[in-house]
């Protein structure tokens, strides 16, 4: 074997191994005579064939079996000779395979960083709860009565109006427009709603006192739906097919029982328990963006290079795609290239550097999770949706990777929890106005993402 380092950083190394094109034929061989007595070859009795023969046929059927253990081996051999402490699984591409020349392989290899955890003893964190006041708890119950309105059709020859949903088919003859927008049929329109598919299409249809039967042409400027920097005027046909009318959601006998609930009281009491628990899932974020900043300041350690240039790739990546879609964030559209460059190797490093800590820290506390958390973890996702539970289980049967999105998350909030159980709780209550104070503070720093 044959070894060339061709880069090397303080955790990360990268070698070319050249491996004799022998090792490879012998261990074909080997392969081979141990298949001979199976095998049946015409004008041969079973297990009679010659070897050279015998090998003519089944040389390819093995061939990737025994490259696959050789390089196994050689890695291993590599990194014992080296004295090498690989952080994950070595990265090993076959670079090059000709017949009796030598086998090329280029091995990454990523290092484990030397880590000396900072006591969680000496962080301190704020333990907020929320005091939601009665003003919030009116505006959210409110708010889910308009969220039950229901329509009705109308039975007279009557003009669209302001609350009513319109039922329309539109088609446009622009071959600039997506497919979604180009012709919809039986598409609902809410005129008073803030989200209208066309640009205030449904005060327009009002204005223009449109009734069930009738086809007009009206143009709508779909530039910020096309995310285009110029005027695009599109014209389209609206066909009204129907009309329905805003009912007023009622309390009713009936809804209490649907939703096994004992009275309207009941109702308002679920519904401000929600609200609650919805900020606290809230002020559970913040502490863990609070916590991680935390951990980061008090870390210092070097990150596996290897590790940090992929994380860095795959998000210049993504940024690159988004520039095509016009699709950037706000406040990076500004930024020069070098800019953004300069503000996602920071956010790189930073992710790389907490994802590394994390599994650190989950080593060192012997932090699983269980097949039991694994399954209750299915069991939740797929109940978010109701009668598609059996296909989301089977995907997951064959898809075992996939099960990594559930195991994740679990896996990261067991090791928060364990480091929280740890630190010093500071205790505070705060108001609805502070609470959407601290939010914006704790996460419009894009830097600390």
């Amino acid at each position: 074997m044959n070894i060339k380092e061709i880069n090397s950083k303080k955790l990360f190394k990268e070698f070319e191994i050249q491996i004799p094109y022998k090792d490879i034929d012998d261990s074909i061989n080997d392969k081979i005579n141990k298949l001979m007595p199976t095998v049946s070859l015409p004008g041969f009795r079973k297990g009679k064939a010659p070897l050279n023969i015998v090998k003519k046929k089944y040389e390819n059927n093995v061939l990737s079996e025994v490259i696959e253990k050789i390089v196994e081996q050689n890695t291993k051999k590599l990194i014992d000779e080296k004295k090498l402490k690989p952080f994950r699984q070595p990265k090993v591409e076959l670079k090059k395979y000709e017949k009796n020349q030598p086998v090329e392989i280029s091995i990454k290899i990523d290092l484990e960083p030397n880590i000396e955890v900072s006591p969680f003893e000496e962080i301190e964190l704020v333990n907020r709860t929320i005091d939601v006041d009665k003003k919030r708890i009116d505006e959210n119950y409110n708010q889910f009565i308009n969220s039950q309105k229901h329509y009705h059709k109308v039975k007279d020859d009557r003009v669209a109006k302001i609350s009513d949903k319109i039922i329309a088919n539109i088609t446009t003859k622009d071959e600039s427009v997506p497919e979604f927008l180009k012709s919809q049929n039986n598409m609902p329109i809410i005129t008073d709603s803030d989200y209208q598919i066309l640009p205030d299409i449904g005060p327009l249809l009002v204005n223009k006192k449109v009734k069930v039967g009738d086809k007009i042409n009206l143009k709508f400027d779909l530039k910020e739906a096309l995310k285009q920097k110029e005027k695009k005027e599109v014209e389209f046909e609206i066909e009204i097919v129907s009309l329905e009318q805003l009912h007023e959601f009622e309390i009713t006998k009936e809804f209490l029982e649907k939703n096994n609930l004992k009275d309207e009281k009941q109702l308002k009491d679920n519904l401000e328990q929600n609200l609650i628990k919805q900020y606290q899932e809230s002020l559970k974020q913040i502490q863990k963006k609070e916590l991680m900043d935390i951990l980061e300041k008090k870390n210092k350690f070097d990150v596996p290079e290897g590790i940090l240039d992929e994380e860095f790739s795959s998000i210049m990546s993504r940024l690159d795609q988004a520039k095509k879609d016009n699709s950037l964030d706000e406040d990076d559209k500004n930024l020069s290239d070098e800019e953004l460059k300069k503000r996602y190797k920071k956010i790189a490093l930073r992710r790389v550097k907490l994802a590394v800590l994390m599994q650190h820290i989950a080593v060192i506390d012997n932090i699983t999770v269980t097949e039991k958390e694994l399954t209750d973890g299915m069991i939740n996702y797929a109940s978010q949706y109701p009668g598609q539970e059996k296909q989301i289980f089977d995907y997951f049967k064959k898809n075992p990777s996939s099960i990594e999105t559930i195991r994740g998350p679990i896996f990261e909030q067991k090791i928060v929890d364990n480091i929280i159980s740890k630190v010093k709780l500071k205790n505070e209550k705060i108001d609805i106005k502070k609470f959407e104070k601290l939010n914006i503070e704790i996460f419009q720093n894009k830097e600390l993402k």
